[in-house]
């Protein structure tokens, strides 16, 4: 009777054991699943098979004229070509290079990623980006000839951006930060190194691709790019 007994209790407490094994593992599986990870990107690959280079049109210097991304030994991608331009046609456009990655189907999602600037003129991140005409930008400006210190929201709609947002405040070159922003629906907010910087309605995109933006910054890099949906 004894050894009956200990056997029930060996068995109930094996039972108990695979009970929380499974609620553990279907826990982690749910949390995975409802996490709805889009995108991530540590750049461990020197191909960029899932990014494209868009060199704005008419932009001027650079290396041979156009942009250079890589993804160098250190794990970041670096952007190393002073590209930007048109002459005299820079203030409230800041013409550059971008690059992009994603579905233009995404439409609510957080998008996260660190960025270290070795210049101090200009560099950003793009969401719902439709087309390179169409889409919004958050802007890093520094360097005062080129209008900084500043941090400015831009919606671009054709040749133009029109501003929602901007504070006379930049950045620090060769400090690391981390960029955030948040869309869902027509509320747009940012956030830098966990602040909150902004929170804005806007309509005009409801979906789109995320990206990466230089103008003039001979040395800037990023890394982690995460996108997660809401």
């Amino acid at each position: 009777m004894i050894s009956n007994l200990k056997s029930q209790i060996s068995n109930e407490k094996l039972n108990r054991a695979c009970l929380l094994i499974l609620t553990c593992v279907g826990y982690f599986f749910s949390n995975a699943c409802q996490s709805g990870i889009l995108l991530d990107e540590r750049f461990e690959d020197n191909r960029l098979l899932n990014w494209t280079v868009i060199d704005e049109p008419n932009t001027i210097e650079g290396i041979d004229g156009h942009s250079q991304w890589l993804v160098e030994t250190d794990g970041w991608l670096h952007q190393r070509s002073n590209l930007w331009g048109p002459p005299g046609d820079f203030i409230n456009r800041w013409y550059g290079t971008l690059i992009v990655a994603g579905d233009a189907s995404w439409s609510d999602y957080v998008f996260m990623v660190k960025s270290k600037a070795d210049d101090d003129d200009g560099f950003g991140v793009l969401f719902r980006f439709t087309d390179a005409q169409h889409f919004y930008r958050l802007l890093f400006i520094e360097d005062r000839w080129n209008g900084g210190p500043l941090t400015r929201l831009d919606r671009r709609e054709g040749a133009n951006y029109t501003e929602l947002w901007s504070a006379p405040s930049g950045y620090k070159p060769g400090v690391e930060m981390t960029i955030r922003i948040e869309v869902k629906g027509d509320l747009i907010r940012g956030f830098v190194d966990g602040q909150m910087f902004f929170e804005v309605h806007d309509n005009a995109y409801p979906k789109g691709k995320i990206g990466l933006f230089c103008y003039a910054q001979g040395g800037q890099a990023f890394d982690n790019v995460k996108v997660v949906s809401q």
